[in-house]
């Protein structure tokens, strides 16, 4: 949700479902994942996949058109 570019995401669900130590568990996958993809921060990866950081907005935008479609008929790869 972060690349896509919210502000901020929901935690309740797995909060309610594994307590709070919940927390120290996506901090540190967090890092882990944006340390392996180079991000040095939150809010360089903040909106990194968004329609807006892309040269061309309207093919990405047929892209995940075409990535639903095919998910949604079951021939995604």
């Amino acid at each position: 949700m972060l690349m896509a570019g919210a502000d901020a995401v929901m935690l309740a669900s797995a909060i309610y479902a594994r307590g709070p130590e919940v927390f120290g568990e996506l901090l540190a996958g967090m890092r882990a994942w944006m340390e392996e993809r180079e991000y040095e921060s939150v809010e360089q990866l903040k909106g990194s996949m968004s329609q807006k950081s892309v040269a061309e907005p309207a093919a990405y935008e047929r892209a995940l058109y075409v990535q639903a479609l095919q998910r949604f008929t079951g021939r995604a790869g």
